[in-house]
């Protein structure tokens, strides 16, 4: 399976002998949330459900709608598992999109400074009108407003993280798999969905009814039973044709957004090479501090868009890969 490593660059992701894979934060975070630990319990009560009921049974029809039960409270398990790592990806990666925002609004508050000073002078000499002065004093001020701010959400990023996980957040190594090692055949994800489960269950069920109706049960009650068994077997079949539809669109989805991904990296990867080239002339005297800093503002939005689609792309998957009945673990998360 081909694994992609994200690399470091200046921001964050540093690798080194106390580095933390993102499965090792999962873990860790699994003893403070309040998403997992529900989830743990839920999963426990549904376990301890499903054994009363297969006790209490004194029928198939019983025994049926106590698997019933069970595979609703196993489907909602998953959904609540899916909201837990949904949950730390959020946290890990808003850290790191904050920290891109508070360097942009440093950067823009600097140039709004730099346009400031000059228009100043232009003022000074008669220029300019005092109205574009001020103006500028305004951008100054609202450049200084979006830095606060910024800094406010970066440390309520900081402190989310925190909550869950208490380790060096720039120490994580996130891996990113290739997609072609995480599909699964369309059998072996209808095996996994708790949706066909319950769908089969009841065409079980109405087939139970439908067999053990009393001799003497009238052509109404008769009919009523097959109207239903018959629409139990219809739903069977297009909950069926759905999943099947539905797992090529996730495929899909996933495909596509690890090019995405990708094309986010080689973009980052030029607007570096922009702005070493910029620094470069910047430090010979060839541009301006101004043009610096709005080359650096546009390498930090490729950083951001790149790492909005690490985050889509991980949900994506990681949603994938429950569904399919595997740990993140085997497909090198």
């Amino acid at each position: 399976m081909k694994k992609v490593v994200l690399i470091a660059f200046t921001l964050i992701l540093v690798t080194g002998m106390f580095s933390a894979g993102l499965t090792e934060v999962f873990d860790t975070a699994k003893a403070s949330s309040t998403i997992y630990k529900t989830a743990q319990l839920d999963l426990e009560k549904t376990n301890l459900d499903y054994n009363k009921a297969k006790i209490e049974a004194t029928n198939r029809k019983l025994e049926l709608s106590g698997e019933l039960s069970y595979y609703s409270g196993l489907s909602n398990y998953n959904t609540s598992v899916k909201d837990y790592y949904g949950d730390i990806v959020d946290r890990v990666l808003d850290v790191y999109v904050e920290e891109i925002n508070v360097k942009t609004a440093d950067l823009q508050l600097k140039n709004a400074q730099i346009t400031y000073d000059n228009n100043t002078e232009l003022f000074n000499n008669g220029l300019i009108s005092e109205d574009d002065l001020k103006s500028s004093e305004l951008d100054v001020s609202d450049a200084q407003n979006n830095l606060e701010s910024a800094q406010l959400n970066l440390e309520t990023a900081k402190d989310n993280l925190k909550e869950l996980y208490e380790g060096d957040y720039s120490q994580i190594e996130i891996n990113i798999p290739g997609y072609e090692g995480i599909f699964v055949s369309d059998e072996e994800y209808l095996n996994n969905n708790y949706n066909l489960k319950l769908a089969q269950l009841n065409v079980d069920i109405s087939q139970y009814d439908l067999n053990n109706l009393p001799a003497n049960a009238s052509a109404y009650n008769k009919r009523i039973a097959e109207i239903t068994h018959q629409k139990n077997i219809l739903s069977l079949q297009d909950t069926q044709d759905t999943l099947i539809e539905a797992h090529k669109t996730t495929k899909n989805s996933i495909e596509t957004l690890y090019k995405s991904l990708k094309n986010s990296e080689e973009r980052m990867s030029l607007a570096q090479s922009t702005y070493n080239d910029t620094k470069d002339r910047f430090n010979k005297g060839l541009v301006s501090e101004l043009e610096l800093n709005t080359v650096n503002i546009n390498y930090l939005t490729t950083q951001k868009n790149y790492y909005e689609s690490v985050r889509n792309y991980l949900k994506t998957t990681i949603n994938y890969i429950i569904d399919t009945g595997r740990s993140l673990e085997e497909v090198g998360l």
